[in-house]
C-alpha cells in the first residue's frame, strides 16, 4: 500500500491520516517546504515553486507508477486532480496513465468528478464538506463544527476498516450508506455522494 498524503497544515487534512493509521503503508507526505514559506523575494518564490514541485513530481510519479496493490491519494483538490501543497498536482490528466494498483483511492474534493472525466476505476469521494464554510456554501447551513468532525471521523475510520479487513471495494458505498447518521446532513450528503467505478 502506497499512500501519498498531501499535508496543507490543516484540520481538514490532518484527520486523512486516520485512513491508514495501523495499515502497513509507505507513506509519502508532501507539506511546504521551510525555505519556501521564508521567501523574501518573487523571482526566489517562482524558482522555489519550480524546483519543489520537479523533485515532488519525480517521487509521487515514481511511487504511483511501482504500486500495484493499493494506492491511497488525498488532500484538498479539485475536479482537475489532487493539489499538492506547492500549487501543483499530485496526480492529474498529466500523470494518471501510471496508476497500476489494483485499487485506487481519491479523497479529495470532486476526485469522483476526475475519476469519471479520466476514465479511471476505484472508490472516490466527491465534494467532501469538511467545516462550517462548505457546509454553508453547499447550502446546508445549520449543522455544528462538532457534527462535521464527528462525521469526518466515523468515515476515515471506516474506510480504515474497510481497508484493514480487506472487504471488497464495490461494496464500500453499500456499506457507508448503511452506516450513515441520517440525523447529520452532512454525513447524508458526504457518504451518498461517494463514487465507486469498476
Amino acid at each position: 500500500m502506497t499512500v501519498i498524503y498531501s499535508n496543507f497544515s490543516d484540520s481538514d487534512t490532518y484527520l486523512l491520516r486516520g485512513i491508514w493509521e495501523g495499515l502497513d503503508a509507505k507513506i509519502i507526505e508532501l507539506t511546504l517546504d521551510e525555505r519556501y514559506l521564508n521567501r523574501s523575494e518573487s523571482y526566489e518564490w517562482f524558482q522555489l515553486s519550480i524546483d519543489f514541485s520537479k523533485e515532488e513530481n519525480k517521487e509521487v510519479d515514481e511511487a504511483i507508477e511501482s504500486e500495484e496493490d493499493t494506492l491511497i491519494i488525498c488532500g484538498h483538490g479539485s475536479e482537475e486532480g489532487c493539489f499538492s501543497p506547492h500549487f501543483d498536482y499530485t496526480v492529474s490528466s498529466l500523470n494518471k496513465d501510471k496508476i497500476k494498483a489494483k485499487r485506487f483511492i481519491g479523497i479529495w474534493c470532486n476526485a469522483s468528478t476526475f475519476a469519471k472525466k479520466n476514465n479511471i476505476p476505484g472508490f472516490f469521494s466527491s465534494m467532501f464538506i469538511s467545516n462550517t464554510d462548505e457546509a454553508d456554501y453547499m447550502g446546508i447551513g445549520d449543522v455544528e463544527e462538532e457534527r462535521i468532525k464527528e462525521s469526518e471521523w466515523k468515515f476515515v475510520k471506516t474506510l480504515n476498516s474497510l481497508l484493514r479487513n480487506n472487504v471488497p471495494m464495490e461494496k464500500w458505498k453499500e456499506f457507508f450508506n448503511s452506516i450513515m447518521d441520517t440525523t447529520n446532513k452532512v454525513e447524508v450528503f458526504n457518504f451518498t455522494s461517494l463514487e465507486y467505478f469498476e
